[in-house]
């Protein structure tokens, strides 16, 4: 999409987020229904994220809005970097918003935000938590080497000076990947984690923790996804569903960690979880081509009746240059991972037909 077409659609989603009426809380319905016409068709745009490497490949994007007047912008959005792969970029880095469509690097924000200690290890998978108690933003990352997984969090009261990390989880490795944070009501937490390896396919777990205060975390219990193997997930609730929703990208034998579908569940207890039988979005469907190859972490945020979806991925770029015997070309392929591709759907798109919490 040129620079001229780009606007319009802007102007089209930022239209819709204002237009958005909220909805009461209403049971879920046998039937799928679209409220807001005018989005419900899938519209995809792509975003440019300015990365502090320079390139503007990014992956794992978590977003919260918090009420106007507490900080100098609405929406945060947190992602980490990772040009063609390259692990020693994925750190956290911090974005601001005043409509939730353009994103900036906040005046005094330096990114990123989080860089690994001096031990080895690599940085990952954040998570944004807004705090009203303490009108605080609490940003959740996952660090890891080959022998362990640890959770750490940082904290802002203006969303601009984050104080030094706190370790709040250490797990053995591969036990603590994509923590997904809610801060529901007082005294209530929970986080939605990951256990699994990027090795073969359908071999992970989600796991539920839940805390008083954020920071001291009970014992894992497993939750249930009817049958799907995901990979990263995100989890809210939603008023309007009277549910939990999930999105999380799944893995198979074959897609190994490459995944390529995308899912949504529900959920009354944010441990057994019920899905469609259609993925929610395939690599290389997307109009646009941003995710050709790989459909990867994905998040949304609820504005009134519709919901907001930040999609990340990747595509396979290939490139030929000349053998270093002979003059023949030779062609080699790398993971180039996209902007952010976002939509907005009315929020009973994600209840499939013929939805029963009861088989």
């Amino acid at each position: 999409m040129n620079a001229h077409g780009r606007a319009p659609a802007l102007a089209l989603i930022a239209a819709a987020l204002v237009a958005c009426e909220h909805a009461g809380t209403a049971p879920l319905v046998s039937t799928m229904q679209t409220p807001v016409a005018s989005v419900a068709r899938r519209f995809i745009v792509p975003e440019s994220i300015p990365t502090y490497e320079g390139a503007g490949q990014v992956v794992h994007p978590d977003v919260v809005y918090t009420p106007p007047g507490v900080f100098a912008y609405p929406w945060h959005l947190v992602l980490t970097p990772y040009p063609f792969s390259m692990g020693q970029y994925e750190n956290p880095s911090v974005y601001a918003s005043a409509d939730g469509v353009t994103w900036l690097v906040e005046p005094g924000v330096v990114n990123p935000v989080a860089r690994p200690r001096p031990s080895g290890e690599l940085l990952s998978d954040p998570a944004l938590v807004y705090v009203p108690e303490s009108h605080e933003l609490w940003l959740y990352y996952r660090s890891y080497t080959a022998d362990s997984d640890l959770v750490w969090v940082s904290r802002t009261s203006d969303a601009v000076h984050w104080s030094s990390p706190a370790l709040v989880l250490a797990t053995g490795s591969g036990q603590a990947l994509s923590p997904s944070v809610v801060h529901r009501t007082t005294g209530e937490w929970l986080m939605w984690t990951v256990s699994g390896r990027c090795i073969g396919g359908g071999d992970t777990q989600v796991d539920v923790r839940t805390s008083a205060d954020g920071v001291r975390w009970s014992a894992p219990q497993a939750a249930t996804l009817d049958g799907l193997s995901p990979w990263h997930v995100f989890v809210r609730w939603v008023e309007s569903l009277s549910a939990w929703l999930l999105v999380a990208n799944v893995k198979t034998q074959q897609d190994g960690c490459q995944t390529t579908r995308l899912f949504v569940a529900l959920s009354q207890d944010g441990l057994r979880w019920k899905h469609g039988h259609r993925p929610w979005l395939v690599a290389g469907r997307d109009s646009l081509g941003l995710f050709s190859s790989v459909v990867y972490r994905s998040a949304f945020a609820v504005v009134g009746d519709s919901i907001r979806f930040w999609y990340s991925g990747g595509s396979t770029q290939v490139s030929t240059y000349l053998c270093e015997r002979g003059q023949s070309m030779c062609a080699d392929s790398t993971l180039r991972w996209s902007g952010l591709g976002t939509e907005i759907r009315p929020t009973t798109d994600v209840v499939p037909p013929r939805f029963s919490w009861n088989p």
